[in-house]
């Protein structure tokens, strides 16, 4: 069984901007490994000294954001965005999926952009929300389509555990189906699911956080990456401390 790593992204995007090392180091002093998106203090400046800096603290960069327009006009500047703050991985956070041409036109984007990427030893990952679970052709949900029409070895996957909850699919059979297309996954909880957007510290909802985290481990999903997209009754440092005691309490982390 493999310890995965746990990361961060959003929640403390606030306080980041009035005093980002600041907060790197409670983040760092909390337990968490790894950051999502790109830190902008670290792109100012002295680049290389900013980078080890952050290093020093226990902490790596993930991923780089990469819309599909940027890896239409600006795959570039992606791989030297990743390079510059060593992240393993460019990540897309949304697709439309309005159509199946159009998830297809997207899977063929992404096999594209995705092989340049992996030449340059960079991981493509697309990252869900609930519409690519709700949206099915002919009978076909577009995520399942997504994954058949790209390729295994240059597109991968970072699976949001709780809109895969509220898109109506089970995370786990998810994850135990995509696992080998997932380096890293978000833990995310919901307190309900009658509406979008109810969203709580991890540990406090109806998502099977548990038991995803288990399949991640069983598998060898390497990151475990905390997020909550709005605050419901805690502070941002509250929000992220207790969702990381709550898996510790859980024997969910060392």
């Amino acid at each position: 069984m493999t310890e995965a790593k746990v990361g961060l992204i959003g929640i403390v995007g606030a306080e980041s901007k009035q005093d980002f090392w600041g907060t790197m180091e409670r983040v760092a002093a909390i337990g968490y490994q790894g950051i999502e998106g790109t830190p902008g203090a670290l792109l100012e400046g002295d680049v290389g000294e900013n980078l080890q800096r952050f290093h020093d603290l226990g902490l790596q960069v993930l991923t780089v954001s990469a819309s599909r327009e940027r890896l239409q006009t600006d795959l570039s500047g992606i791989v030297a965005e990743a390079k510059s703050l060593q992240a393993p991985r460019a990540t897309v956070w949304w697709g439309p999926c309005e159509t199946r041409e159009s998830v297809l036109q997207d899977a063929a984007l992404y096999n594209e952009a995705g092989a340049r990427l992996a030449a340059e030893g960079i991981k493509l990952c697309y990252h869900n929300h609930e519409h690519e679970y709700r949206t099915a052709f002919n009978g076909v949900c577009a995520m399942d389509i997504l994954a058949e029409h790209t390729d295994p070895s240059s597109v991968f996957f970072e699976l949001d555990i709780a809109w895969i909850t509220f898109g109506g699919a089970d995370p786990v059979a998810v994850l135990r189906r995509m696992a080998d297309r997932t380096p890293a996954i978000h833990i995310k909880d919901l307190f309900a699911l009658s509406e979008r957007g109810q969203f709580t510290a991890v540990g406090t909802g109806v998502v099977k956080v548990k038991e995803s985290i288990q399949v991640a481990r069983e598998t060898g999903i390497e990151w475990m990456v905390i997020e909550q997209d709005t605050l419901r009754s805690l502070s941002a440092f509250e929000t992220i401390t207790v969702s990381y005691l709550n898996l510790k309490e859980a024997g969910l982390l060392s």
